[in-house]
């Protein structure tokens, strides 16, 4: 089952609009996204699989333990209605946690 989500990167980015809706085919490729994005994204391009425009490969430099990724189950859901949010944990684990 696919998973969509926005992308909050930290305090170096502001929050994602309804226009950057990434697709996730699980939770699993959501937490692989928020990690890599936070601990690779310096040096290397990130995959932005968008729903409303063209897909896109960028460095995602200044992200910190403070971003997650707010899901939903389908891309046009009510973005008050978060269904799960991918997180860093206290000691640095990524967790799910129900909304």
């Amino acid at each position: 089952m696919a998973w969509y989500g926005l992308w909050y990167g930290g305090p170096g980015y502001s929050p994602s609009f309804q226009e950057d809706m990434e697709r996730f085919p699980s939770l699993q490729a959501a937490k692989d996204a928020l990690w890599s994005r936070t601990y690779m994204g310096y040096s290397q391009r990130q995959h932005f699989d968008y729903v409303f425009r063209e897909p896109e490969r960028v460095l995602t430099p200044a992200v910190t333990e403070e971003s997650y990724i707010d899901l939903y189950r389908s891309p046009d859901a009510d973005l008050s209605l978060i269904e799960r949010r991918i997180l860093f944990g206290p000691r640095g684990g990524i967790r799910i946690e129900p909304c």
